[in-house]
């Protein structure tokens, strides 16, 4: 009789709780390829080397430029025959993955370094204990401003930098046909784009969170408005891609969008392949006045890593002009090595000059502080159906009634006993 009782209260809160795990399924069709499960790809170099090296990193980079193999070459495998180590790369869709998966396995860490954790994700991986202070590195050419923005307590050391912009392909959308890009502004990227317009998830994305992050401390610091009016607008307009690999994918090879959230080094990348002269970055401007949002990436020394020693070795290497020299042309960002000398192609590139930074705006601990909340009532924005409040009642009732159920067969139970 319990048994059977017992089986019975399992039907009901299965019944009940069936709707939670489906709570993402009727995305809007806007919503392109998302998946929660974490997949990466894994590359092993210098096999042979009799020591090991983890590093985790993103699939793009240094994978940009004229001869991948030769820039990973040059970047993890003359590193490790050097050093008699074999390097396991495992190259993950987004750092928000690799931050994810760093979480879980912190009691057991895999990697010993990370690579692309950035200025908005440091404070996240501190507080959960996945990182560990590197203070004795080699920052002699390392911008000193990099690194206060960065993280201070050097956590996560500046590897490379760039401003978040509007990149558009040129076929469509050029200076000449829309001369509202040189005084864009986010309004504009709705009624004029909105439908040929891609975004990246900032759940998945750290291109995705640090474009939500320009967007939220535009409207609350310039504007002075609620920033989810912007994107109560967008939903069903704008696509949402999983990651910034994915947007490139559908904007410049499908053709399916012809704008997207990437980085102000793009027009560099055109003019270094000889694909466009013409500049295709706009940044948002008010009163003649550009704003942007900077993204630093950082490479850091994961908590608990099985060799420190080789893995500072190779933090200070990627910090080292044999490396930083790669970042340019393969990464397409700005190297944080302040020896490093651009290439020409680097004219065409938005930089920081005559640009008001938003970060600068606020405090690592405000953006810390509300991290958290922006991402779930972005997610709440985005993603719900409308029933919001079903998926804050159908748990409390299937509590609810697990707790009145196991008390009356509890009660059952020993009045049996009893009798």
């Amino acid at each position: 009789m319990y048994q059977r009782n017992m089986k019975t209260l399992l039907i009901i809160i299965s019944v009940l709780a069936l709707p939670l795990s489906n709570s993402k399924s009727t995305h809007t069709n806007n919503v392109l390829g998302y998946d929660n499960s974490s997949g990466f790809e894994q590359i092993i170099i210098n096999a042979e080397g009799d020591q090991e090296l983890v590093i985790y990193t993103h699939d793009s980079f240094l994978a940009w430029g004229l001869d991948p193999v030769t820039t990973l070459n040059t970047a993890f495998y003359d590193w490790g025959v050097a050093n008699d180590v074999s390097i396991t790369l495992k190259l993950f869709n987004g750092m928000v993955d690799a931050l994810n998966i760093l979480i879980l396995e912190k009691n057991a860490p895999v990697a010993d370094v990370v690579i692309g954790l950035d200025s908005i994700m440091v404070n996240r991986a501190k507080e959960a204990e996945v990182l560990m202070p590197y203070l004795d590195a080699n920052l002699e050419n390392i911008s000193t401003s990099l690194i206060a923005a960065l993280d201070p307590e050097k956590y996560l050391l500046p590897i490379d930098y760039g401003l978040i912009a509007f990149i558009f392909d040129t076929e469509f959308i050029s200076a000449s046909n829309y001369p509202g890009l040189s005084d864009l502004s986010f309004d504009n990227l709705l009624t004029t784009f909105g439908e040929d317009f891609v975004v990246q998830d900032p759940t998945l994305s750290a291109t995705g969170i640090n474009f939500l992050l320009y967007q939220i401390i535009y409207y609350g610091e310039i504007l002075g408005q609620d920033w989810k009016s912007w994107w109560q607008a967008a939903k069903g307009l704008v696509s949402i891609a999983p990651s910034w690999s994915d947007s490139w994918d559908r904007v410049f090879d499908a053709k399916e969008d012809h704008m997207m959230v990437s980085y102000g080094t793009d027009p560099a990348y055109n003019a270094f392949f000889n694909y466009s002269f013409e500049q295709n970055a706009a940044l948002i401007s008010k009163d003649s006045t550009k704003y942007s949002w900077m993204q630093i990436e950082g490479i850091g020394l994961v908590n608990g890593a099985t060799n420190i020693s080789l893995a500072k070795s190779y933090i200070d290497f990627a910090l080292s002009p044999e490396v930083q020299n790669l970042i340019a042309i393969n990464n397409w960002m700005f190297p944080a090595n302040t020896e490093v000398t651009l290439p020409p192609c680097y004219d065409y590139a938005i930089t920081t000059e005559n640009v008001t930074i938003l970060n600068d705006l606020v405090t690592a601990d405000y953006i810390n502080a509300n991290y958290q909340i922006w991402l779930n009532e972005w997610e709440q924005l985005i993603y719900d159906t409308g029933f919001w409040w079903l998926w804050v009642l159908i748990p409390a009732v299937v509590l609810l009634v697990g707790i009145i159920v196991t008390v009356v067969l509890f009660t059952s139970s020993k009045k049996l006993n009893i009798d």
